[in-house]
């Protein structure tokens, strides 16, 4: 859970720039804890394709949960800053702890799932 809370702690300095675009009371909250956590499965999905933890299906389930957050979020979330954060997601994971894709990197994927799986059913039941 350290390496996954420090992969969290550098990704929300990068994220703290999206704060500025939360105007509504409660959204600036809710803006962060979106982002941080979008992070979080992204850098998920790069570990595991780094290290192969998860199986075949598995990964692509993560994959796909992973676009269907992302479509979620649009409207929500710039895309274009989505997308710094899945590109500097995939810079972070190539370092240590993760390039070693020891319990660090495990963690940090079992995290990511978990994650994508709250927000899929946080999002869907926020749109009805």
């Amino acid at each position: 859970m350290r390496g996954s809370r420090r992969l969290l702690i550098l990704l929300s300095i990068f994220i703290a720039g999206v704060s500025a675009s939360a105007d509504a009371p409660g959204r600036e909250e809710w803006v962060n804890k979106v982002t941080e956590d979008y992070a979080g499965v992204s850098a998920g999905v790069e570990i595991n394709k780094r290290c192969s933890i998860l199986s075949r299906a598995e990964s692509e389930v993560l994959e796909r949960d992973l676009g269907a957050f992302t479509k979620a979020l649009r409207g929500k979330i710039n895309p274009e800053f989505l997308s710094m954060i899945r590109e500097t997601s995939g810079t972070m994971v190539a370092e240590d702890p993760y390039d070693s894709c020891g319990g660090e990197a495990r963690q940090a994927v079992a995290d990511a799932r978990e994650l994508v799986d709250w927000w899929l059913v946080e999002l869907k039941a926020t749109e009805q």
